[in-house]
Protein backbone atom coordinates (compact mmCIF):
# COMPACT_ATOMS: atom_id res chain seq x y z
CA UNK A 1 0.00 0.00 0.00
CA UNK A 2 1.99 3.44 -0.95
CA UNK A 3 1.10 5.57 1.54
CA UNK A 4 0.94 9.88 0.22
CA UNK A 5 3.78 11.74 0.62
CA UNK A 6 4.05 14.04 3.70
CA UNK A 7 4.22 16.74 1.91
CA UNK A 8 1.38 16.17 0.25
CA UNK A 9 0.12 15.65 3.57
CA UNK A 10 0.94 19.14 4.53
CA UNK A 11 -0.12 20.77 1.33
CA UNK A 12 -3.61 19.53 1.77
CA UNK A 13 -4.03 20.17 5.86
CA UNK A 14 -2.93 23.38 4.50
CA UNK A 15 -5.59 23.75 1.75
CA UNK A 16 -8.08 22.73 3.95
CA UNK A 17 -7.49 25.04 6.71
CA UNK A 18 -7.53 27.76 4.08
CA UNK A 19 -10.81 27.17 2.81
CA UNK A 20 -12.47 26.78 6.10
CA UNK A 21 -10.82 29.86 7.29
CA UNK A 22 -12.76 31.53 4.21
CA UNK A 23 -16.31 29.87 4.96
CA UNK A 24 -16.10 30.33 8.81
CA UNK A 25 -13.89 33.80 9.45
CA UNK A 26 -16.11 36.85 8.79
CA UNK A 27 -14.31 39.26 6.44
CA UNK A 28 -12.09 41.90 8.47
CA UNK A 29 -14.24 45.03 7.98
CA UNK A 30 -15.26 47.57 10.60
CA UNK A 31 -18.42 46.41 12.39
CA UNK A 32 -21.94 47.75 11.02
CA UNK A 33 -22.51 50.15 13.74
CA UNK A 34 -18.89 51.83 13.42
CA UNK A 35 -17.76 54.15 10.66
CA UNK A 36 -14.46 56.20 9.99
CA UNK A 37 -14.16 59.54 9.26
CA UNK A 38 -11.13 60.26 6.88
CA UNK A 39 -9.28 63.85 7.29
CA UNK A 40 -5.73 65.75 6.56
CA UNK A 41 -3.62 65.80 3.18
CA UNK A 42 -3.11 62.48 1.81
CA UNK A 43 0.17 61.80 2.98
CA UNK A 44 -0.60 61.51 6.38
CA UNK A 45 -4.62 61.55 6.96
CA UNK A 46 -6.14 59.71 9.43
CA UNK A 47 -8.93 58.20 10.64
CA UNK A 48 -11.36 59.08 13.73
CA UNK A 49 -14.39 56.42 14.34
CA UNK A 50 -17.84 56.93 15.26
CA UNK A 51 -20.86 54.45 16.52
CA UNK A 52 -23.66 55.75 14.47
CA UNK A 53 -25.67 53.92 16.31
CA UNK A 54 -25.34 56.02 19.80
CA UNK A 55 -28.49 57.89 20.47
CA UNK A 56 -28.30 61.77 19.51
CA UNK A 57 -27.97 64.12 22.56
CA UNK A 58 -30.87 65.26 24.31
CA UNK A 59 -32.79 68.32 23.68
CA UNK A 60 -31.84 71.17 26.07
CA UNK A 61 -35.52 72.18 27.04
CA UNK A 62 -35.43 75.79 26.71
CA UNK A 63 -37.24 78.84 27.61
CA UNK A 64 -38.78 81.69 25.65
CA UNK A 65 -36.72 85.05 25.56
CA UNK A 66 -38.35 87.86 27.67
CA UNK A 67 -38.32 91.14 25.66
CA UNK A 68 -36.26 94.05 27.18
CA UNK A 69 -38.56 96.63 29.01
CA UNK A 70 -37.41 100.18 29.57
CA UNK A 71 -36.74 101.14 33.17
CA UNK A 72 -37.69 97.23 34.17
CA UNK A 73 -35.54 97.04 38.06
CA UNK A 74 -32.80 94.60 38.56
CA UNK A 75 -33.05 91.29 40.31
CA UNK A 76 -30.31 92.58 43.22
CA UNK A 77 -33.11 95.67 43.68
CA UNK A 78 -36.30 94.18 43.88
CA UNK A 79 -35.40 90.69 45.10
CA UNK A 80 -33.79 89.66 49.09
CA UNK A 81 -30.33 87.55 49.07
CA UNK A 82 -29.35 87.43 45.25
CA UNK A 83 -25.69 87.09 45.54
CA UNK A 84 -24.44 85.92 42.19
CA UNK A 85 -27.20 86.96 39.17
CA UNK A 86 -28.21 90.06 40.67
CA UNK A 87 -27.68 92.32 37.60
CA UNK A 88 -30.22 90.69 35.93
CA UNK A 89 -33.53 92.48 34.98
CA UNK A 90 -36.12 90.73 37.41
CA UNK A 91 -38.05 89.10 34.32
CA UNK A 92 -34.46 87.87 33.03
CA UNK A 93 -33.39 86.64 36.29
CA UNK A 94 -37.12 84.70 36.71
CA UNK A 95 -36.78 82.92 33.18
CA UNK A 96 -32.92 82.09 33.85
CA UNK A 97 -34.40 80.62 37.61
CA UNK A 98 -36.92 78.48 35.45
CA UNK A 99 -34.60 77.39 32.60
CA UNK A 100 -32.17 75.69 35.62
CA UNK A 101 -35.41 74.37 36.93
CA UNK A 102 -36.01 72.05 34.24
CA UNK A 103 -32.17 71.49 33.27
CA UNK A 104 -31.64 70.20 37.38
CA UNK A 105 -34.81 69.53 38.89
CA UNK A 106 -37.97 69.06 36.76
CA UNK A 107 -40.00 67.09 38.91
CA UNK A 108 -39.15 68.64 42.20
CA UNK A 109 -39.15 71.98 41.15
CA UNK A 110 -37.86 74.94 42.85
CA UNK A 111 -38.15 73.74 46.12
CA UNK A 112 -34.95 71.39 45.31
CA UNK A 113 -32.63 74.48 46.04
CA UNK A 114 -35.30 76.67 47.88
CA UNK A 115 -36.95 74.90 51.22
CA UNK A 116 -38.43 72.15 49.77
CA UNK A 117 -42.56 71.93 50.08
CA UNK A 118 -42.39 74.91 52.07
CA UNK A 119 -41.04 77.46 49.29
CA UNK A 120 -38.51 79.90 51.07
CA UNK A 121 -36.56 81.66 48.08
CA UNK A 122 -34.34 84.03 51.08
CA UNK A 123 -33.22 81.75 53.62
CA UNK A 124 -29.81 79.79 52.88
CA UNK A 125 -29.29 76.38 52.58
CA UNK A 126 -26.53 73.47 51.51
CA UNK A 127 -28.09 72.86 48.04
CA UNK A 128 -28.48 76.38 47.73
CA UNK A 129 -25.12 77.24 48.25
CA UNK A 130 -23.74 75.13 45.81
CA UNK A 131 -25.80 75.92 43.01
CA UNK A 132 -24.21 79.60 43.78
CA UNK A 133 -20.71 77.65 43.30
CA UNK A 134 -22.47 75.81 40.62
CA UNK A 135 -23.50 79.06 38.88
CA UNK A 136 -20.23 81.22 39.19
CA UNK A 137 -18.22 77.97 37.74
CA UNK A 138 -20.77 78.47 34.56
CA UNK A 139 -20.30 82.03 34.00
CA UNK A 140 -16.27 81.68 34.59
CA UNK A 141 -16.57 78.89 32.07
CA UNK A 142 -18.00 80.93 29.11
CA UNK A 143 -16.19 83.83 30.27
CA UNK A 144 -12.71 82.32 30.65
CA UNK A 145 -12.76 79.00 28.60
CA UNK A 146 -13.98 79.80 24.95
CA UNK A 147 -10.67 78.31 23.40
CA UNK A 148 -12.86 75.06 24.74
CA UNK A 149 -16.59 75.41 24.78
CA UNK A 150 -16.32 77.96 21.50
CA UNK A 151 -19.14 79.84 20.71
CA UNK A 152 -21.80 76.98 21.63
CA UNK A 153 -20.88 77.46 25.39
CA UNK A 154 -22.02 75.41 28.71
CA UNK A 155 -25.38 75.53 30.35
CA UNK A 156 -26.29 73.72 33.59
CA UNK A 157 -27.90 71.25 31.19
CA UNK A 158 -24.65 70.17 29.67
CA UNK A 159 -23.43 68.00 32.93
CA UNK A 160 -26.91 67.41 34.70
CA UNK A 161 -29.39 67.21 31.37
CA UNK A 162 -32.48 66.69 34.14
CA UNK A 163 -30.91 65.43 36.76
CA UNK A 164 -30.13 66.28 40.08
CA UNK A 165 -26.39 65.04 40.44
CA UNK A 166 -24.51 64.84 37.01
CA UNK A 167 -24.14 60.66 36.01
CA UNK A 168 -20.46 61.00 35.11
CA UNK A 169 -18.10 62.05 38.66
CA UNK A 170 -15.36 60.64 40.16
CA UNK A 171 -13.70 60.51 43.28
CA UNK A 172 -10.48 59.84 44.98
CA UNK A 173 -9.10 56.42 45.26
CA UNK A 174 -9.12 54.96 49.05
CA UNK A 175 -5.57 53.41 50.17
CA UNK A 176 -5.10 50.33 48.65
CA UNK A 177 -4.84 47.60 51.46
CA UNK A 178 -2.68 44.09 50.67
CA UNK A 179 -2.73 41.99 49.30
CA UNK A 180 -4.28 43.44 46.25
CA UNK A 181 -1.45 44.29 43.64
CA UNK A 182 -1.29 44.00 40.46
CA UNK A 183 0.72 41.30 38.07
CA UNK A 184 4.00 42.45 38.51
CA UNK A 185 3.44 42.61 42.84
CA UNK A 186 3.14 45.88 42.16
CA UNK A 187 -0.17 47.71 44.07
CA UNK A 188 -2.40 48.29 41.70
CA UNK A 189 -6.32 50.20 42.49
CA UNK A 190 -8.18 48.11 40.07
CA UNK A 191 -11.77 47.51 40.78
CA UNK A 192 -12.67 43.62 40.70
CA UNK A 193 -15.83 44.21 41.45
CA UNK A 194 -16.62 47.16 39.01
CA UNK A 195 -19.72 46.75 36.44
CA UNK A 196 -17.90 49.06 33.67
CA UNK A 197 -14.18 48.87 32.04
CA UNK A 198 -14.16 52.57 32.79
CA UNK A 199 -14.66 51.69 36.68
CA UNK A 200 -12.49 48.62 36.68
CA UNK A 201 -9.43 51.59 36.17
CA UNK A 202 -8.38 53.30 39.48
CA UNK A 203 -9.09 57.00 39.67
CA UNK A 204 -5.16 57.93 40.41
CA UNK A 205 -4.89 59.35 37.09
CA UNK A 206 -7.57 61.93 37.48
CA UNK A 207 -5.89 63.01 40.72
CA UNK A 208 -3.05 62.76 38.68
CA UNK A 209 -3.74 64.70 35.36
CA UNK A 210 -7.30 66.66 36.34
CA UNK A 211 -6.67 67.31 39.92
CA UNK A 212 -2.68 67.68 40.85
CA UNK A 213 -1.92 69.13 37.31
CA UNK A 214 0.50 67.22 37.05
CA UNK A 215 2.21 67.49 33.72
CA UNK A 216 0.80 64.64 30.48
CA UNK A 217 4.59 64.89 29.25
CA UNK A 218 6.85 63.24 26.36
CA UNK A 219 7.16 59.75 28.34
CA UNK A 220 4.89 58.33 26.42
CA UNK A 221 6.68 58.48 23.10
CA UNK A 222 10.12 60.29 23.13
CA UNK A 223 12.25 61.57 19.95
CA UNK A 224 14.94 59.64 20.24
CA UNK A 225 15.61 56.42 22.09
CA UNK A 226 16.55 56.39 25.89
CA UNK A 227 16.68 60.01 26.34
CA UNK A 228 14.87 62.06 29.43
CA UNK A 229 16.55 65.40 28.55
CA UNK A 230 15.25 67.53 31.48
CA UNK A 231 11.95 65.50 31.65
CA UNK A 232 11.58 64.05 35.40
CA UNK A 233 9.45 61.65 34.32
CA UNK A 234 11.00 60.34 31.37
CA UNK A 235 11.05 56.56 30.80
CA UNK A 236 8.87 56.04 34.35
CA UNK A 237 6.51 53.43 32.92
CA UNK A 238 4.47 53.79 36.01
CA UNK A 239 3.91 57.21 35.22
CA UNK A 240 3.32 56.06 31.59
CA UNK A 241 0.84 53.57 32.52
CA UNK A 242 -1.20 56.72 34.39
CA UNK A 243 -0.99 58.93 31.02
CA UNK A 244 -2.33 55.97 28.96
CA UNK A 245 -5.08 55.33 31.46
CA UNK A 246 -6.74 58.44 31.59
CA UNK A 247 -6.00 59.32 27.56
CA UNK A 248 -8.18 56.23 27.12
CA UNK A 249 -10.39 57.66 29.56
CA UNK A 250 -10.69 60.43 27.52
CA UNK A 251 -11.30 58.66 24.54
CA UNK A 252 -13.75 57.17 25.23
CA UNK A 253 -15.62 60.22 27.22
CA UNK A 254 -15.93 62.09 23.58
CA UNK A 255 -16.56 58.65 22.08
CA UNK A 256 -13.34 58.70 19.46
CA UNK A 257 -10.51 57.28 18.93
CA UNK A 258 -6.75 59.04 19.43
CA UNK A 259 -6.11 60.29 16.21
CA UNK A 260 -9.18 63.07 17.12
CA UNK A 261 -6.46 64.87 18.72
CA UNK A 262 -3.02 63.54 17.98
CA UNK A 263 -1.32 62.26 14.80
CA UNK A 264 -0.61 58.82 15.06
CA UNK A 265 2.75 58.40 13.77
CA UNK A 266 3.93 61.50 15.74
CA UNK A 267 1.96 61.62 19.25
CA UNK A 268 3.60 64.15 21.39
CA UNK A 269 4.28 66.59 17.94
CA UNK A 270 2.51 69.35 18.59
CA UNK A 271 3.29 70.40 15.16
CA UNK A 272 1.62 67.36 13.28
CA UNK A 273 -1.29 67.18 15.71
CA UNK A 274 -4.58 68.59 13.95
CA UNK A 275 -6.35 71.56 15.79
CA UNK A 276 -8.36 69.55 18.12
CA UNK A 277 -5.79 68.62 19.94
CA UNK A 278 -5.52 72.97 21.52
CA UNK A 279 -9.32 72.55 22.08
CA UNK A 280 -8.28 69.00 24.18
CA UNK A 281 -5.22 70.86 25.90
CA UNK A 282 -7.56 73.51 26.73
CA UNK A 283 -10.00 71.20 27.58
CA UNK A 284 -7.63 69.68 30.01
CA UNK A 285 -6.39 72.71 32.02
CA UNK A 286 -10.13 73.98 32.30
CA UNK A 287 -11.07 70.23 33.84
CA UNK A 288 -7.99 70.68 36.63
CA UNK A 289 -9.19 74.53 37.33
CA UNK A 290 -12.50 73.53 38.37
CA UNK A 291 -11.75 70.32 40.16
CA UNK A 292 -8.70 72.79 42.47
CA UNK A 293 -10.86 75.81 42.60
CA UNK A 294 -14.40 74.69 42.49
CA UNK A 295 -15.19 70.87 43.23
CA UNK A 296 -12.22 70.03 45.79
CA UNK A 297 -13.92 72.96 48.15
CA UNK A 298 -17.63 71.65 48.31
CA UNK A 299 -17.00 68.94 50.88
CA UNK A 300 -18.46 70.96 53.62
CA UNK A 301 -21.27 71.88 51.45
CA UNK A 302 -22.18 68.63 50.24
CA UNK A 303 -24.67 65.78 51.72
CA UNK A 304 -22.61 63.10 53.58
CA UNK A 305 -24.56 60.59 51.13
CA UNK A 306 -22.49 61.80 47.92
CA UNK A 307 -19.06 62.03 49.11
CA UNK A 308 -16.39 59.53 48.11
CA UNK A 309 -15.16 56.63 50.53
CA UNK A 310 -12.19 58.79 51.63
CA UNK A 311 -14.54 61.66 52.20
CA UNK A 312 -14.12 63.96 49.31
CA UNK A 313 -16.88 65.24 47.45
CA UNK A 314 -17.49 64.47 43.57
CA UNK A 315 -15.01 65.98 40.49
CA UNK A 316 -15.52 66.58 36.79
CA UNK A 317 -13.60 64.28 34.03
CA UNK A 318 -14.18 64.78 30.28
CA UNK A 319 -16.82 62.72 30.21
CA UNK A 320 -18.85 64.58 32.96
CA UNK A 321 -19.70 67.20 29.80
CA UNK A 322 -19.32 65.41 26.80
CA UNK A 323 -21.29 61.89 27.87
CA UNK A 324 -19.51 59.96 25.00
CA UNK A 325 -19.87 62.50 22.20
CA UNK A 326 -17.69 64.74 20.66
CA UNK A 327 -19.87 67.89 21.19
CA UNK A 328 -21.90 67.97 24.49
CA UNK A 329 -25.65 68.93 24.87
CA UNK A 330 -26.68 71.94 25.84
CA UNK A 331 -24.98 75.29 25.13
CA UNK A 332 -26.43 78.67 24.36
CA UNK A 333 -26.48 78.77 20.60
CA UNK A 334 -30.50 78.15 20.08
CA UNK A 335 -31.65 80.03 23.42
CA UNK A 336 -29.06 82.20 24.97
CA UNK A 337 -28.89 83.42 28.82
CA UNK A 338 -27.17 86.13 29.66
CA UNK A 339 -26.81 85.05 33.36
CA UNK A 340 -24.74 82.39 32.61
CA UNK A 341 -21.82 84.34 30.77
CA UNK A 342 -19.40 85.99 33.36
CA UNK A 343 -17.66 89.64 33.12
CA UNK A 344 -15.52 88.72 30.34
CA UNK A 345 -11.80 89.05 31.07
CA UNK A 346 -9.05 91.87 30.08
CA UNK A 347 -7.10 89.61 27.95
CA UNK A 348 -7.05 86.25 25.77
CA UNK A 349 -10.15 83.84 26.68
CA UNK A 350 -8.66 81.61 28.97
CA UNK A 351 -4.99 80.92 30.56
CA UNK A 352 -4.22 78.59 27.88
CA UNK A 353 -3.88 81.78 25.79
CA UNK A 354 -2.06 83.23 28.00
CA UNK A 355 0.83 80.65 28.75
CA UNK A 356 0.90 80.10 25.10
CA UNK A 357 1.58 83.33 23.03
CA UNK A 358 3.06 82.05 20.25
CA UNK A 359 0.15 79.80 19.32
CA UNK A 360 -2.13 81.75 17.30
CA UNK A 361 -4.98 79.87 17.43
CA UNK A 362 -5.06 80.30 21.11
CA UNK A 363 -5.60 84.42 20.93
CA UNK A 364 -8.25 83.90 18.79
CA UNK A 365 -11.36 83.24 21.20
CA UNK A 366 -14.54 83.34 20.69
CA UNK A 367 -17.69 84.45 22.49
CA UNK A 368 -20.34 82.42 23.63
CA UNK A 369 -23.66 83.20 21.57
CA UNK A 370 -21.34 84.86 18.74
CA UNK A 371 -19.13 83.71 16.02
CA UNK A 372 -15.22 83.53 16.81
CA UNK A 373 -13.93 86.74 15.77
CA UNK A 374 -13.11 88.59 18.81
CA UNK A 375 -9.59 88.67 19.58
CA UNK A 376 -9.12 90.00 23.37
CA UNK A 377 -6.94 92.55 25.04
CA UNK A 378 -4.26 91.66 27.60
CA UNK A 379 -4.70 88.66 30.10
CA UNK A 380 -6.15 88.90 34.10
CA UNK A 381 -6.47 85.72 35.40
CA UNK A 382 -9.73 85.23 36.45
CA UNK A 383 -8.53 83.00 39.21
CA UNK A 384 -5.63 84.78 41.92
CA UNK A 385 -3.07 82.08 43.32
CA UNK A 386 -4.16 80.81 47.05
Amino acid sequence: MNLPKPSVLVAAALAFGLLMFGLLVPPWVLPYHVRSNAYGPAAGSMGVYNDVTKPAAPLQPEVDPIPPMGGEPLAGEVLTNVQVLGDLTASEFNRTMDAITQWVAPEEGCGYCHGGDDLNFVTDNRRKSIAREMLRMTRTINANWTNHVGAQGVTCFTCHQGQNIPRERWYLDTPIVPPRGGITGQPRAWDTDAKTIRQFFPNRPQRMFMLQGLPITGQVQENEALVDGENPYGHNLDYAEQVYIVMMQMSEGLGVNCTYCHQSRALRDWAQSPPTRLRGYSGLRMTTALNQHVFSRLGPLTNPMHLGKAGDPPKITCKSCHNGRQQPAGGMLAGYYAGLIGPLPSGPGNPVAAANPDIPLLARTPRVGVPASVTEPPFRPIWEPD
